[in-house]
């Protein structure tokens, strides 16, 4: 079996690390509360009170999927999946998250008063400079370029590559992918269900690292392992704000969708 390069052995170390921390803060926080009665507050807004049976296995089963999905992806990278797999790939997770946005849009607010439209357009821009600011700020920090010669790591992540080199079909398919599908898919499985769960039991905080560092992780890029992490904290926090999962939505949809038009308009300047 070929020997794994540095940067994919970190990587999936990084996947296997937030994904054990997630899994075990329930538990951890369960018994510390049990000994210091110490209970974090409720939330006052949807996505706080799924039944404990169907959110505490659903998401276990999104963790576990991200996770395998992309190790499997790590260490055999030239498997990579043809347009109509990734079609398939597209609605089953579409099917499977169906039954979540039943249960968390079908949920009372308990009478808390809605953020202010102005409010979430501003949570909206400041979200959005922070997102692009920060890679910008690592590139001329040369710290990219410390990562990519220390680890000998790809720049960009596969979805760029292929939008870079795909057929005219596999591009659009691409930000189909990015635009339509991983928008909801990811925020009600990271913030909707993994935020929210382990908050009920940890400190908000420790809600929010956790469930962006595993978010970063499961992307499978150590490029954009920083990076992703900082994206995570700004959607748990712009969710707290808004006390609504559209937030995060709206704000990971122009942020893909910024991203692919700049990677279809402007190829060369995209590092290689």
């Amino acid at each position: 079996m070929t020997e794994l390069p540095l940067y994919a052995k970190l990587a999936t170390w990084a996947i296997i690390a937030s994904t054990s921390l997630c899994l075990l803060l329930v538990p951890f926080g369960v018994l510390r509360q049990k000994l210091t009665g110490d209970i974090p507050p409720v939330p006052q807004f949807p996505g706080s009170n799924f039944p404990h049976t169907f959110a505490y296995f659903y998401t276990a089963f999104f963790v576990l999927t991200f996770s395998l999905s992309s190790i499997m992806q790590i260490r055999m990278p030239l498997t990579r999946p043809e347009p109509e797999e990734m079609i398939v790939s597209a609605l089953f997770q579409i099917a499977l998250y169906v039954p979540f946005l039943w249960v968390y849009f079908t949920l009372p607010r308990r009478d808390v008063p809605a953020t202010h439209l102005l409010a979430k357009a501003g949570w909206v821009c400041a979200a959005l400079f922070i997102l692009w600011f920060s890679p910008i700020i690592l590139e001329i920090s040369q710290f990219n370029k410390w990562l990519a010669e220390s680890t000998n790591c790809p720049l960009v992540q596969d979805v760029v590559e292929r939008m870079l080199n795909g057929s005219n079909f596999e591009k659009g398919l691409m930000v189909f992918m990015a635009v339509g599908v991983a928008p909801v898919t990811e925020e009600c499985c990271f913030r909707g269900f993994i935020y929210n769960i382990l908050k009920r039991w940890n400190a908000r905080w420790v809600a929010t690292l956790a469930s962006a560092f595993l978010f970063a992780a499961v992307h499978g890029s150590l490029m954009q392992l920083l990076p992703l992490t900082i994206f995570g904290i700004i959607q748990c926090i712009a969710y707290e704000k808004a006390r609504s999962l559209w937030l995060p939505i709206v704000i990971h949809t122009l942020f893909n969708a910024c991203s692919s038009l700049f990677i279809l308009l402007a190829p060369h300047l995209i590092p290689s």
